[in-house]
């Protein structure tokens, strides 16, 4: 019995392994598609670290600016209906206790 437990074990481990490297192969992938989309390479990375976090920086100031007003604006709306409904929820809960 203890011999069945080993290998039962062993195989759990290594189903947890090939996760764990198919999940680094994924995020691999991934944040190799975002560097290429910030036209980013290893190269320029070691050469122009300081420029390289400095660039990203802006793209992502740059983003943030383009979507905080429409982000708001779509709050606008979005949250009293959310509020509405959650009032509506707390009080049909209410009635049936």
């Amino acid at each position: 019995m203890p011999n069945h437990i080993t290998k039962m074990q062993e195989r759990i481990e290594s189903k947890g392994i090939g996760r764990t490297i198919l999940r680094l192969v994924f995020i691999s992938l991934l944040v190799g598609v975002i560097m290429s989309f910030f036209d980013i390479t290893p190269q320029s990375i070691i050469e122009n670290f300081g420029e390289t976090v400095v660039k990203v920086y802006e793209v992502a100031t740059g983003w943030l600016r383009w979507m905080v007003p429409y982000i708001l604006l779509g709050a606008t709306v979005v949250i009293p209906i959310w509020a509405v409904l959650a009032v509506l929820k707390m009080a049909g809960r209410k009635k049936s206790d």
